[in-house]
């Protein structure tokens, strides 16, 4: 192993093997990286014979490229990745992507992310190699990906940042992934690129692409849906002429009330043009933490209201039924947890391509000019 300030090759020993299971990062020789992590591995099951040593077993489903441009996303891929193989184990690969440096460098480390399994007599670990490239180097990333990758297992891409500014290096990265997670709530001011990033999305039938934006919207839609699990219910769909869609602060709100209120419409059928007349979306200024991302969804129609409501607060969203000949009793539901470990663990759960969000955001696409063109409209009229 290459020790970090030293410029040695040898042999891992076991010092080495519990510094690198410790999840301690060790700096290494891009072409060597595989050769070092196979001999570490070896190195790991010949532990196996001494009874008094914790026993440490491999374990990869998938390969997960991260892709990042700034220390603190890489970081946080770091803490998510720990977190999120307990239960999803791969071969972690995170890219970090300076282009702004002046200097060409690439250069990589590696370490594992152990948890114990059983009566904790055993720890099942995965591994993780960071390649950090800075100046004309960031365009090698995708050719250094390739030979890192585990073959026959599926390949996951999750892009922290805004993929559609890097076409080039999402394009080489995307073309060899099966899935690609994204999450354009983090995105500055992103319903400026939904009509990009449909057709993204629209030209990759190949490939399944996930925004976290949606997987956040899952308790809003579950709840939204059950509400129509009567016959009576699903009766009144027809009759649903407006939705409104209340938000608070924090990152990508307004734009998950767009989806949300566009899952409604693409849902029931509507025409853009009319889909704008019908959809309302408001601002909720009330800085508590209750009002972080939606507040209400709310769908009209004539002698017909379904509402969801977050409860203030709670960490739980209450559904009301106002439908003639039904027993509107409430219910509610607890959100499910929203950080970044809980959305992928959802999204790699999931196998199916999300046709109803690639409906969705096709209609939020055509949306946002109708809705500005009638914002511009309103103005002059005033």
């Amino acid at each position: 192993m290459v020790v970090s300030g030293g410029d040695l090759d040898v042999m891992p020993n076991p010092t080495q093997l519990e510094t690198f299971t410790a999840g301690v990062e060790t700096a290494v020789d891009v072409p060597a990286i595989e050769r070092q992590l196979r001999e570490l591995w070896q190195l790991a099951a010949e532990s196996e014979k001494d009874p008094s040593r914790r026993q440490i077993t491999r374990a990869c489903l998938f390969n997960l490229v991260v892709y990042c441009e700034t220390d603190a996303d890489r970081d946080h891929a770091a803490e998510v990745i720990s977190a999120l193989t307990s239960r999803h184990p791969c071969r972690a690969i995170v890219l970090l992507a300076k282009a702004d440096r002046a200097q060409s460098e690439l250069g990589a480390s590696i370490t594992a992310h152990c948890h114990l399994a059983g009566a904790g007599q055993k720890q099942v670990c995965c591994e993780q190699i960071s390649i950090h490239a800075s100046g004309e180097s960031v365009e090698h990333l995708a050719a250094a990906v390739l030979p890192l990758l585990e073959s026959d297992l599926p390949v996951v891409l999750w892009w922290n940042g805004v993929f559609l500014d890097r076409p080039e290096r999402f394009r080489r990265l995307s073309a060899v992934s099966d899935h690609v997670l994204f999450d354009t709530s983090a995105w500055p001011e992103p319903e400026k690129r939904l009509n990009s990033l449909a057709r993204v999305v629209v030209e990759a039938p190949h490939v399944r692409l996930a925004d976290l934006s949606w997987t956040r919207l899952g308790l809003w839609r579950r709840l939204t849906a059950e509400c129509f699990d009567e016959p009576h219910c699903r009766e009144a769909l027809a009759h649903i002429r407006r939705v409104e869609v209340t938000h608070g602060r924090g990152p990508g709100a307004r734009l998950r009330a767009l989806l949300c209120a566009s899952w409604v419409a693409s849902q029931l059928g509507w025409p853009p043009p009319d889909a704008a007349a019908r959809i309302g979306l408001s601002t909720h200024e009330d800085n508590d933490t209750t009002s972080v991302g939606i507040v209400s969804v709310a769908l009209k129609g004539d002698g017909v209201e379904v509402c969801v409501r977050k409860n203030h607060g709670e960490r739980t969203a209450s559904a009301t039924v106002l439908v003639p000949n039904v027993c509107g009793l409430p219910r509610t539901r607890a959100f499910w947890p929203t950080d970044d470990a809980s959305l992928l663990s959802q999204e790699l759960d999931r196998a199916a391509r999300h046709r109803v969000y690639e409906r969705a955001l096709t209609m939020a696409a055509a949306l946002v000019p109708l809705q500005a063109g009638g914002a511009r409209d309103s103005a002059r009229r005033d």
